[in-house]
């Protein structure tokens, strides 16, 4: 039994990272390409632009781009009744696929299982990974395009969770980012709390317990005066967790915050 100044967690980030749209959830991941760290996109909401902006205006480090691969992955629509819909449930498949053997041309770079803790697997984002989970229940079901029956929501969530399970496992020594906005939730006294915005009610209370670190993006102000922060502990109805909350301080700037987070998380070795 290996002692527990050892713990994985001291090299393996699992992180949850929540926002609202907008909050700079994806332009946060140039501060751990400028550090070095090797990311790596799975792009579901076709939003990986603002972080090539970033990266090359200069404000991080010049090679800084060279860090960073993407896949965007998305669903083909469709015009059916005056309604947009899918044409077709490929991504939650594609996803299962990369995950497996992360392939971009003829170029694999193998399972994640095999990816080291200098490289950060990026889901961005839950919320349209959840999407794809009920399109593929749907139309393995024969119904895609069509209001889901309640089974199929069961279905679509035990997906979602299993793989989170396994992204949590300890053979994934790789670290894990997925991003994911907030929805807000009646408790049991009827007031609201804010969880990650996936499928259902019964899913979105449980999503943290697979990640050892849940981090808030939020932003206050307007144009010139907007101030973007990371926050590391509980804001409002949002629940934030760290690994070493001793170690941190409440807020880090946008900028540089989650290459300040992972270095504070290795210096606890």
């Amino acid at each position: 039994m290996p002692p527990l100044s050892q713990h994985h967690s001291s090299t393996t980030t699992k992180l949850l990272f929540v926002g609202d749209s907008g909050a700079g959830k994806t332009g946060a991941l140039a501060s751990l390409a400028s550090a070095g760290f090797k990311i790596r996109i799975l792009d579901l909401d076709n939003g990986v632009d603002v972080l090539r902006d970033l990266l090359t205006n200069g404000k991080y480090s010049k090679d800084a781009i060279e860090n960073v691969e993407y896949v965007t992955i998305t669903e083909p629509m469709k015009n059916q009744g005056g309604k947009l819909v899918p044409a077709k449930a490929s991504v939650w498949q594609r996803v299962a696929g990369m995950l497996g053997d992360w392939k971009d041309g003829d170029r694999s770079l193998g399972s994640i299982t095999t990816w080291d803790d200098n490289t950060v697997l990026v889901i961005d984002s839950l919320t349209m990974l959840s999407d794809a989970a009920l399109s593929y229940i749907l139309a393995m079901n024969g119904r895609l395009g069509q209001h889901p029956h309640q089974a199929d929501w069961g279905l679509a969530q035990a997906l979602v969770e299993n793989l989170l399970r396994m992204l949590y496992d300890e053979g994934v020594k790789c670290n894990v980012i997925i991003n994911c906005h907030i929805k807000p939730m009646g408790d049991d006294n009827g007031a609201d709390k804010f969880y990650p915005n996936t499928l259902g009610k019964a899913l979105p209370p449980k999503v943290g317990r697979y990640f050892n670190t849940v981090l808030l993006a939020q932003s206050s102000g307007r144009g010139a005066n907007i101030k973007r922060q990371i926050f590391t502990t509980s804001q409002g109805s949002v629940e934030c967790k760290t690994t070493v909350p001793s170690k941190v301080p409440q807020s880090y700037p946008l900028e540089t915050g989650l290459a300040d987070y992972f270095k504070a998380i290795r210096e606890t070795k």
